[in-house]
Order: structure tokens, then sequence, then C-alpha cells
């Protein structure tokens, strides 16, 4: 019995998020609230006193002796208050510090497919809300829990030692509290998971409609929007009212308990007073006592709402710390590893998902360092599957893709992505400066002159000074203030700052012309001689000059070999390149 009690305390809430790192502070705590607790027991007592001498005493000496043996008192609870106050309250914020970055730490480790899984709406809600929640429960939950707890320890020795008829009067109702708190947790539990569950979906449809705001007043949906927003609020609303039923029943049913004893104890006790079974004194102290006990009736049915919710909500947050990233960041090696950039693909094969298709199918390719290759090919190939797994973007099969002949599953996954500059389809900056963005991975001490000089490699640098604070410039949400070729020319800046061995870019230039890009890829070129460049474009015209050529077609390769070579076989390629053509004469 006791092995089981001490494992379900050790998988609770409070030990996990609290007592486990924290226990000096716990001990202090406890400490200092019992001492509260034990010190309350005395200004009743000297209030019996001090009534019971009334009708006997002339001289006031004895009552200030009383009054200032109340305030003396009054002190020393005081300053046991602030103690048990700094180390169960101010503690729970520390708990709040590690809770959040744990799981910041955590989410940033996740692989895309987790990303998939999860909206971000839903993740923002269990990292704010919840997060929230668990605090409330292992600080002002855990402390006014002990409170009710040692007040219920302390005061019903006194009332029986005072009076043991009046206190069986008086106690009669009491064992209905745990009957109604086992009750009404459950029901708390499951409504307050349907909230946070709620308040995810409400939080995923504000954040989806502010980073597509573009689209929804483009076409004119802002009224329907507003409909469905309306109706998960009003869902919200309607779930909050039946988890405030059993939540508001918790507090009057104690106290009414605790009430219904203050009656038989005016009652039973004035009778008692007028036989003379009892002093008046002891009947107020009485009174004061049992007036003691609302409070942690009271606090019993907040401190049960509070550990419900905190639980509710760890369960949310366990839902994620408990997910496993795909690709683990390991440290094989140990000493430093600088690519020359050599890649080699044996018989690469990969499915996102087990019960699909395979997206890339045997796929054999050697690149040789500082040569200048192009993917090709229609839309859904496997271009972009193929580059993201050269920096472990999505998970890589052992002995399948090799840099420098050494299988990259077998490099620290830090290194291998401190010598890749990747530029992805999706371009995202940050709302910082825009140094600050193109500056992003680059470890080293970087000034303006530094990221002046990659936006100029990037072709960017010209726009950046017509912007009113030039390289100091604030960007909105996702560079909302920025066009999607700007976009693109810093997401490349960004990824040339770190020097990389290698340089992916994977189909980034779509929204600039092909002069920009043309001097783009000549700068970079120039710059960085002898690193390998790997190109996924739609616009064949730009990589006529390239070492390589690669087009794929269903996740194989079809075709490789330069521009002249590919034109001779006249197959995919050339279909593809006379049609590109055909369009930039007709454009």
């Amino acid at each position: 019995m006791l092995q089981k009690l001490r494992v379900l305390y050790e998988k609770s809430v409070i030990y996990r998020v609290f007592v486990k790192k924290y226990k000096r502070y716990f001990i202090f705590g406890t400490i200092s609230l019992i001492a509260v607790d034990i010190i309350n027991i005395f200004p009743p007592l000297i209030i019996k006193k001090a009534i019971d001498i009334l009708p006997k005493e002339t001289n006031l000496t004895r009552i200030a002796i009383f009054a200032g043996l109340f305030i003396l008192v009054s002190l020393c609870q005081g300053v046991c208050r602030y103690l048990w106050r700094m180390n169960f309250i101010g503690t729970s914020f520390r708990c709040d510090y590690d809770l959040r970055m744990a799981f910041f730490k955590h989410i940033e480790t996740l692989s895309q497919k987790f990303f998939q899984k999860y909206k971000t709406g839903d993740l923002m809600s269990r990292a704010t809300n919840d997060i929230g929640a668990v605090r409330m429960a292992v600080g002002p939950g855990l402390l006014i829990g002990l409170d009710a707890i040692f007040y219920f320890f302390v005061i019903p020795p006194v009332i029986i030692y005072l009076s043991p008829k009046l206190s069986l009067y008086t106690f009669l109702l009491m064992p209905l509290t745990p009957f109604i708190a086992y009750k009404i947790k459950d029901i708390i539990d499951r409504r307050f998971r349907a909230v946070q569950e709620d308040f995810s979906r409400i939080s995923e449809k504000v954040q989806e409609n502010i980073s597509g705001i573009r689209v929804v007043k483009s076409f004119n949906m802002s009224r329907q929007e507003e409909r469905i927003f309306l109706g998960l609020c009003k869902d919200f609303v309607t779930k909050n009212l039946k988890l405030a039923i059993p939540q508001s029943l918790l507090g009057p049913a104690f106290e009414y308990i605790t009430y219904t004893g203050i009656i038989i104890l005016l009652f039973m006790g004035g009778k008692m007073v007028i036989d003379g079974a009892i002093t008046l004194g002891t009947l107020v102290a009485f009174q004061r006592y049992i007036s003691m006990m609302v409070w942690p009736m009271t606090a019993i049915g907040w401190c049960l709402s509070l550990l419900q919710r905190g639980k509710a909500s760890m369960k949310r947050i366990d839902e994620i710390m408990e997910e496993r990233p795909e690709i683990v960041a390991n440290n094989i090696r140990v000493k430093p590893f600088i690519p020359a950039g050599d890649i080699e693909f044996r018989d690469v094969n990969f499915r996102y998902d087990p019960k699909k298709e395979l997206i890339l199918k045997g796929i054999n390719l050697k690149i040789s360092a500082g040569q200048r290759i192009a993917l090709v090919g229609p839309i859904g190939s496997g271009k972009s599957t193929l580059v993201n797994m050269i920096p472990r973007i999505v998970p890589v099969n052992n002995q399948s893709i090799f840099i420098d002949n050494v299988d990259i599953n077998t490099i620290d996954i830090k290194i291998l992505r401190q010598h890749i500059g990747f530029v992805p389809q999706d371009t995202f900056l940050f709302s910082e400066r825009i140094t600050d963005n193109i500056l992003f991975g680059d470890e080293r001490e970087g000034d303006d002159n530094t990221s002046r000089q990659f936006a100029s490699f990037a072709g960017i640098e010209g726009e950046i000074h017509e912007l009113p604070h030039k390289f100091e410039s604030y960007l909105g949400e996702r560079g909302v203030n920025l066009s999607g070729g700007q976009k693109q020319r810093i997401t490349i800046a960004r990824a040339l700052a770190i020097n990389p061995s290698i340089i992916i870019l994977d189909d980034c230039l779509s929204a600039v012309d092909a002069r920009v890009e043309d001097t783009i890829m000549k700068n970079i070129l120039k710059n960085f001689p002898g690193k390998t460049l790997i190109v996924v474009t739609h616009r064949l015209p730009a990589i006529r000059g390239f070492d390589m050529i690669v087009v794929m077609k269903d996740g194989m390769i079809v075709e490789k070999g330069t521009h002249e070579h590919l034109i001779t076989v006249n197959g995919l390629y050339t279909s593809l390149y006379t049609k590109e053509v055909l369009e930039e004469r007709l454009g």
C-alpha cells in the first residue's frame, strides 16, 4: 500500500514540477506554514482568558498584557506568512520558468512530422495556458491544500480539549467533506480538459487568420471567418459554464457544512453556558475556532479545482514532451568535421509515411566537391525531398548518404548543419532587424558591414538601403513588409553568412526575375569558389553552364549530364527546356 502511494506521489504534478527540484524551498515553506497554523491557535485562547477574567478583574494591567500578547502573536504570524508565500508562490514562478524552457527546448528538437501533427495554435495554448494552470496547481494549489490539511490537524485537538461534548456536535457533518470532494474532482478533470482543447482550437483559428489575413481579405471572407470564430467562442463559453458548475459547488458545499456546525454551536454551546458547563470565554474561543474551519473547508474546494486543472494541463503538456524526434542530434564524431563538399547518394529510398508509396526510389548520385549541380524535373518528382536529406531535415537511413565518404548519420547533426547553407522553398524571416536576420546562423561576432557584404552577394543590398532605417529596419511578422523576391534574397544572404562548404538553394529564386537570378548565381560562384552548389529550379536557362544537371521524375533520376549532353539525348530535359524558353519568349 505504501509503495503504491509512493508511486502515485512521484507521478503527481506537485512532485514532478515542484518538490523534486525545489525540495529545500518546499521544506522551508512547509515549516513556515506549520508555524503560522500553530501560532493561529493562540489568539482565540488569549481572547478566552481575557473574557473569563473580565467579571473578576478591576485592574487593566492583565488586560493590557493579553492585548500585547495578541499583537506579538499577530506579528509572528505576519513574518511566517511572508516566508511561506515566498517559498511556495515565489518558487511556483521558478517552476513555471523551468517548464516553459523545457517545453520550448523539446519542441526545438522535434522533426517536421511533429509539426504536421500539431497545429501552431494548439502548441501555443499548451505553452501558455496549460503551463499557467500547472503553475497555479504547484503554487497556490499546493499552498492552500497544505494549509487546509494543517488546520484539520491543529484546530480539532484544541476544540476537543476545550469541550469534547460540544466538539462532537459541531463536527457531526464533517465526514461529508471527503465524499463530496471525491465525487466532484473527476468531473472537474474531464470538463477542464475539454475547455483547454477548445481554447487550443480558438488559438489555432486566431493564429491562422492573422497569418492568412491577406487571403481572407482578398477573397472577402471576413464575415464567414467571424461566424466560424463566433461558433468556437460560444462552444468555449458553454464548456466553461459546465466546468463552473462543479467548481462553484465545491466551496459553498464545504462552507455550509461549517456554518451548520456554527448554528449547532450557538444552540448547544449557549445552553451549556447557561447551565454552567462551559464559560462564556470558552464559547467565544470555540466560535473563533469553528469560524477558522470555514477557510480549510473553502480551501479544499479551491485546492481540488486547481489541482485537477493542473493535472489535466500536465497531461496535455506530457503529450508533447513524450513525442520523440525522428532525427537525433548525436555526438558520434569527437574530432571537428570540416567537409570538402563531396556528396554521394547510395541507393536512397524514402517515404514520409510507411503506408504510402516511396517518394524517392533507388537514387544513386555522386557530387564532387566544388561542383555546380542542378536538380530539375516536374513538380512532385522528389527534388526537395532529396536536398532535405543532406542536412538531415528528414530522416536518413544508415549507409545511404555520405559526405566526404562519411555516413552523415555518424556526423554530429549540429556540426553537419554548420557547414550547409540551406535555403528552403518556404522563406521565413524573424520579426527582428534585417541585420539580425542575415547574421542569424553566424555564431561569430558579426556587424553591419558583414551583413551588407552578404546582402550584396544576394543582390539585395541596394533595396535595403532604400528603406528608412536601412539594415536597422525591423521586419513585420514573417517579413510581411517585404516583397516575395526581397524575402527570398535575404534568406539566401542568411545562408551564405555562415560560410558553408555546401550551398543548397531549393527553388528559392522563383520570385525574382531571370536577370537578378543570374547575378546572384555569378556572385555565389565568384565569392564562394570551391564550394559545392546544389540548386533546385524550374528556370532551366539559368543553369546551362552547370557542371551537371540531374533530371528527376516520379522519385527517380531519369537523366543526368551537362546541358549540351542532355539536349542531344532529346529526352525529358529537352522537353522541359524547350517549353521554358518558349514561355520566356512569349512572356
